[in-house]
């Protein structure tokens, strides 16, 4: 399934935005443009789902991770860069289209230490820039420390990340679809779901933005 969004910044809004605040590409480093024209291009969502043997609903996903997408992510999540966030809205609405009335969007929760290095959860600022609401509480928090996922095999990822979340009250009884940024081994999905079930709230589908290909998604 393909979905072409026409709705693009006329280029000299964004020339003058650089005058004020000069930026590179987060896609490719060019000048003076936060996400090039050339790299808006190349999040254009394609819609699929992918699956993840040891989840119970498949995961909806728009984008590749790789090439321009992943340093677009890496930007927002990592560079501090507050304006990838409208490049990447348009796939982050498609992405969750069509979801329920009733039905909560629970983001996977963040580190504290990460929260308060970025000064915001990524997940949430796109959910909510696509014109979806959030609990004003997360639907998930972390009930131990964790190390960061980057580095870590998929067998280390399962054991970093189990019995790690619980839910909140803000989700209690409620069906939910499970969102976050990218989907690699599927580990932080299968976690989120455990725990959400084990407080009764049925997980009725996933949704991430970007899906690594190259990796195989398992939960074995």
């Amino acid at each position: 399934m393909s979905i072409t969004l026409s709705f693009r910044p006329h280029p000299w809004i964004a020339d003058a935005a650089a005058l004020l605040s000069p930026v590179g590409c987060a896609g490719c480093g060019r000048r003076d443009r936060g996400v090039c024209d050339d790299c808006r291009a190349e999040l254009v969502p394609r819609l699929e789902y992918v699956s993840a043997p040891a989840l119970g609903v498949p995961v909806r996903v728009a984008l590749d991770y790789g090439g321009v997408t992943a340093r677009v992510l890496r930007a927002l999540k990592d560079g501090g860069r507050t304006d990838a966030v409208a490049p990447l809205t348009p796939a982050m609405r498609a992405l969750l289209a069509g979801i329920p009335p009733g039905v909560r969007l629970v983001t996977m929760p963040s580190a504290p230490s990460a929260v308060r290095r970025r000064g915001y959860r990524p997940v949430d600022l796109l959910v909510r820039a696509a014109g979806f609401p959030l609990p004003r509480r997360p639907g998930l928090v972390l009930s131990r420390e964790v190390a960061d996922q980057a580095e870590l095999s998929a067998e280390e990822r399962r054991a970093n990340l189990r019995g790690a979340m619980r839910a909140s009250r803000a989700v209690a009884g409620r069906p939910v679809v499970l969102v976050d940024d990218v989907l690699t081994t599927g580990s932080t999905l299968i976690e989120a779901e455990r725990a959400l079930v084990a407080a009764g709230c049925p997980v009725v589908g996933a949704a991430c933005l970007a899906y690594t290909v190259k990796r195989k998604v398992s939960g074995r």
